[in-house]
């Protein structure tokens, strides 16, 4: 049986709503607004199998397209074995995304007589931190956080952080134009990532989107916005403050997560991408734990092969 892959877009809105809770396990990436958001750049692809979503993505650069699969279905074997079965009529082997402890360990399960090979780069996974360390900065290892937002807080007693709603929002996009303009040459990565919080702001309330911005009057130092990729993980999208405003960047973080609703213990700020400047400054908030994602390639079934 081949399945059909389609192209996601805004259309499978009422879809992801439905049925992408159960693919998510942590990845920063599979949120609503990611999904939809990143969809040209990763490439994304859905298809339903006995029912139920499946997507098929590139998400990092150089690697083969993979299946993210709703590992808890009760139904995943006979999803996987049509997979299986509709990857080139059989003769290629079939390829998942996802969290490495908890992908491996439900294979092996599923599938104890067959072999599998699995691939990962450090640069895929996501930093987790506990919302706790980051709503009250406290520790040895966050004393610099810690003393950036008390000298952002005495240069501006006033400051405030806002939900972001409509007005408020159309005000943060005046500040990302300006943002963008100060950082200089645009990449085509931050091309890409501007179109997706613009895409985003259209879109706000319908994605599930929480958010706010630090502000003094009528001055916005940054915003911020994300959404719960699964369980108790809150996934940090987008962060941006003025950078010649001292202590703005710790001041955003920490403010946003007091916002936070209680349901969320975790807070994930995403992959470094292998930039070791982005590196150090995730490694900088004292991470708790990380989200480790990888390939699995299953080998083919020598047994089914005549």
């Amino acid at each position: 049986m081949k399945i059909e892959l389609k192209p996601v877009t805004l259309e499978q809105l009422p879809l992801l709503k439905e049925q992408l809770p159960k693919l998510q396990t942590g990845d920063c990436n599979l949120s609503i607004a990611s999904v939809i958001g990143r969809a040209e750049e990763y490439q994304i692809k859905w298809g339903l199998v006995e029912g139920e979503l499946v997507l098929n993505w590139m998400p990092y650069p150089d690697i083969p397209a993979a299946y993210v699969l709703p590992l808890q279905s009760e139904n995943i074997l006979k999803i996987m074995q049509t997979l299986e079965c509709s990857c080139k009529d059989c003769k290629e082997p079939l390829i998942l995304f996802g969290r490495f402890t908890y992908m491996t360990e439900k294979i092996s399960e599923l599938m104890s007589y067959r072999n599998f090979i699995t691939v990962s780069s450090n640069s895929w996974w996501d930093y987790v931190y506990d919302r706790s360390r980051i709503e009250t900065l406290e520790g040895r290892d966050l004393h610099g956080k810690r003393n950036f937002n008390k000298r952002f807080y005495k240069a501006y007693p006033d400051a405030a952080f806002v939900p972001l709603d409509a007005p408020m929002i159309e005000k943060c996009r005046g500040f990302l134009a300006k943002w963008y303009e100060a950082h200089g040459e645009m990449t085509e990565s931050l091309q890409a990532e501007k179109v997706a919080i613009e895409f985003a702001f259209d879109h706000f309330e319908d994605f599930g989107l929480i958010g706010g911005a630090l502000v003094n009057g009528d001055d916005i130092f940054g915003f911020t916005y994300g959404s719960g990729v699964g369980g108790d993980i809150f996934s940090v999208h987008i962060e941006k403050a003025d950078r010649n405003v001292t202590g703005a960047y710790p001041a955003l973080a920490s403010a946003f997560a007091k916002a936070l609703p209680e349901e969320f213990k975790q807070i994930n700020r995403e992959e470094d991408l292998g930039l070791a400047g982005l590196r150090k400054a995730k490694e900088d908030w004292s991470p708790s734990t990380m989200i480790r994602k990888t390939l699995m390639r299953i080998q083919r079934d020598e047994s089914r092969i005549e």
